[in-house]
């Protein structure tokens, strides 16, 4: 959250181990190198610790880990698949991905532990989530007729609206300013960034000359 690190997964051993580099040193750390995969880091707000996703004990599962590697509390305790971790920007919840359902869904738990609560229930195929700035809203990718888009919902009414029409957009986040959204897509079979405005009026690309970008 400060800027001076980054923490990342990488194959660099051959498995999946998560890493924290220094921005300015580059002093690269181990975070999390447990049996299996270890993967999806993200802050928390106060850059103290992260959450994870590991397989040590069985199916992909969330755990907290102190920033310097230390502790590694389970969060989510299911026989399914739980998933891409995002903290709430006052860091008292994590929402997440989970097919705990029968379809991969999103939904919200409590840092200090307890019960998850499902947040999506339009489509059967609603991923990666993100907390907007602000905390009252959360931007995901939702699979609607075949086609992924990006979509937003508001926390308390719980309304979505689509904000893109591509079919084939990935990996939203957004804009310390919670007005844009980036994400994603391709454009003619090659990877390209893109963004939208969180209304969904004002849409732009970021092309570079070759290759993919995502």
């Amino acid at each position: 959250p400060d800027g001076t690190r980054l923490a990342y997964v990488s194959f660099q051993s051959k498995k999946p181990i998560i890493y924290v580099q220094s921005i300015y040193s580059n002093r690269q750390q181990v975070l999390a190198n447990y049996r299996g995969s270890n993967s999806a880091p993200a802050w928390s707000p106060d850059g103290k610790r992260l959450a994870v996703v590991l397989t040590k004990d069985g199916n992909s599962q969330i755990y907290l880990i102190n920033a310097d590697g230390s502790g590694g509390a389970r969060l989510t305790n299911t026989n399914t698949i739980d998933t891409e971790p995002n903290f709430s920007p006052d860091g008292q919840a994590v929402i997440f991905t989970s097919d705990r359902g029968g379809s991969p869904q999103i939904y919200r738990v409590p840092v200090a532990g307890g019960a998850p609560e499902r947040l999506t229930f339009d489509g059967s195929y609603n991923v990666s989530p993100r907390y907007a700035p602000d905390g009252k809203s959360f931007v995901f990718i939702q699979r609607s007729a075949g086609r992924f888009n990006v979509a937003v919902q508001d926390f308390v009414s719980k309304q979505t609206q689509l904000l893109t029409e591509n079919g084939i957009d990935e990996s939203p986040s957004f804009a310390p300013n919670g007005r844009i959204i980036l994400y994603a897509t391709e454009v003619s079979g090659r990877g390209i960034l893109a963004a939208v405005s969180s209304d969904g009026r004002v849409r732009q690309r970021f092309s570079a000359a070759a290759g993919d970008v995502r």
